[in-house]
């Protein structure tokens, strides 16, 4: 072990004993930029946001208020599916479109869907 630092080697016999043979050096850097507090999620369409993705954690009942705020400031208040030609029939084909159109976003969900919820959503919402 001349010329080996005792720590790396101690971890490099760990390592070698769960089966990993090479340990890759790499650099990681991300950088984040974290909007906190109240009023922030209006500010947010402020941001100059670099990547396709964003992250948003609201609370409770701050997220549902913010996008009712959001709907009515997008004037999306009174948009009704009917309005947009959709019968009430029609609505058990969304449930396989949602997966077609967000494709593995979807699963990342923190709370998986079934189709089945995802029809009862839109049947409740229907108007």
């Amino acid at each position: 072990m001349e010329g080996e630092n005792l720590y790396d080697g101690v971890v490099a016999r760990k390592l070698k004993l769960k089966g990993i043979e090479h340990m890759y050096n790499f650099d990681f850097y991300m950088p984040t930029k974290v909007l906190f507090g109240a009023g922030k999620l209006q500010e947010l369409h402020t941001e100059v946001l670099p990547g396709k993705k964003a992250l948003i954690v609201t609370s409770g009942k701050d997220f549902i208020r913010a996008l009712d705020e959001l709907i009515e400031a997008v004037g999306c208040k009174d948009l009704r599916m009917s309005d947009a030609g959709i019968k009430e029939e029609e609505l058990t084909k969304y449930p396989k479109r949602i997966h077609e159109v967000l494709g593995g976003d979807i699963t990342a969900a923190p709370l998986p869907l079934t189709d089945e919820d995802y029809l009862e959503i839109y049947k409740k919402s229907y108007r």
